[in-house]
């Protein structure tokens, strides 16, 4: 009888210690504390999540684009397919019987934002596909300069210009993470070279912080300044720009050199091109230059276009415009491009008065 009291008592020693863990026993502390091992990886590379949690009954981590997508145990060793912020989870229940979940975020790859477009030109009236296939987005906004719909928080949107030009479109993204990140698209529409809203003067601001006005003995014996009068513009727009001239004989300049990038145009090999504008005046019927240029290697600036002098300038709003061709450009770029081509004119009147510009345009032709 003693020995099969023995036997009982044994047993049931046993299965107490088969069926507890040391989380289990009433003083351990319960403590959440998931960890990774670096929270920048690339793809293909390892990176261990270990869980430090004190008293856990189960546990489930979620790897999303990772191998394993899953697993239970309290250290793993983890490779992502995809690029961008990963939200990885990890669910506890504890010994208490409450469940808890929280998020270990890993960067791989050395980029956020995660997009795609589906052209980078179209023809003015067809569509763009914008679509953003980044990580773990709590939110984001696209914005369309002169596009239709101009705005947009979906994931994917189609986009309509109708106004030829260069455009810089932006995704700005907030992360579940919190961080916010973003990203500019240029795109363009058409075989317009210049951006509208600055060559038109219709973006009164923007047009101010480009244009610049040189005038060779310092003085305002040339004033420019950019005005809005409804429908007073070169075909009925409203934005125009306007030159004074104080004094005649001082040479004097309006241009747009030393700005990199926007809004000047890059020029291609080999290409045609056409650089036209509006003019008018009601004091001078002749106009010294307008020209299109690019700072080379060899020389402080590097003239594609020379219109001079521009003829038949009156009262009425006239068109003026000049071809030229690139050729190869790789004998005067390294990189075989003209990346900031500036539009100048070039003021040496014989007299005070006033000239009026507008929609100036560069367009590839050929």
């Amino acid at each position: 009888m003693k020995t099969k009291l023995k036997l009982f008592t044994l047993f049931i020693a046993v299965s107490t210690l088969i069926n507890c863990s040391e989380n289990d026993e009433p003083n351990v502390e319960i403590f959440f504390d998931p960890d990774v091992s670096t929270p920048n990886t690339n793809i293909g590379q390892t990176v261990t999540f270990t869980d430090y949690s004190t008293g856990v009954q189960s546990r489930l981590w979620t790897f999303p684009s990772g191998t394993p997508s899953t697993s239970t145990e309290r250290e793993v060793d983890v490779q992502f397919s995809d690029v961008g912020l990963i939200n990885c989870t990890i669910e506890n229940t504890f010994i208490d019987g409450i469940t808890e979940t929280k998020s270990v975020f890993v960067q791989v790859g050395s980029g956020l934002i995660n997009y795609d477009v589906s052209a980078i030109k179209v023809d003015a009236g067809e569509t763009i596909t914008f679509t953003d296939n980044s990580n773990s987005v709590e939110s984001r906004t696209w914005t369309f300069p002169g596009g239709t719909p101009e705005t947009s928080s979906d994931a994917q949107v189609d986009v309509v210009f109708n106004q030829e030009g260069p455009v810089t479109c932006d995704l700005e993204v907030t992360f579940a993470n919190g961080i916010t990140d973003a990203q500019e698209i240029e795109i363009q529409i058409g075989n317009e070279k210049y951006p509208r809203n600055v060559f038109s003067f219709e973006d009164l601001e923007i047009a101010a912080n480009v244009w610049q006005a040189w005038i060779s003995n310092g003085t305002d014996d040339m004033v420019f300044s950019i005005e809005n009068e409804p429908g007073m513009g070169a075909n009925e727009t409203n934005g125009f720009a306007k030159i004074v001239i104080n004094a005649g004989g001082v040479e004097s300049q309006l241009f747009t050199k030393g700005v990199e990038g926007f809004p000047n145009a890059t020029l291609e090999s080999f290409k045609t091109y056409e650089f036209s504008f509006w003019i008018k005046s009601e004091d001078y019927n002749v106009v010294t230059a307008a020209e299109v240029s690019n700072e080379s290697e060899f020389q402080n600036w590097y003239n594609f276009a020379w219109y001079s002098p521009i003829p038949e300038v009156g009262s009425d709003w006239s068109f003026k415009t000049i071809t030229f061709q690139t050729g190869d450009l790789s004998q005067i770029y390294a990189e075989g491009t003209a990346n900031n081509a500036w539009t100048q004119f070039k003021f040496i009147q014989p007299g005070p008065g006033i000239i009026y510009i507008d929609e100036i345009s560069l367009k590839e032709i050929n």
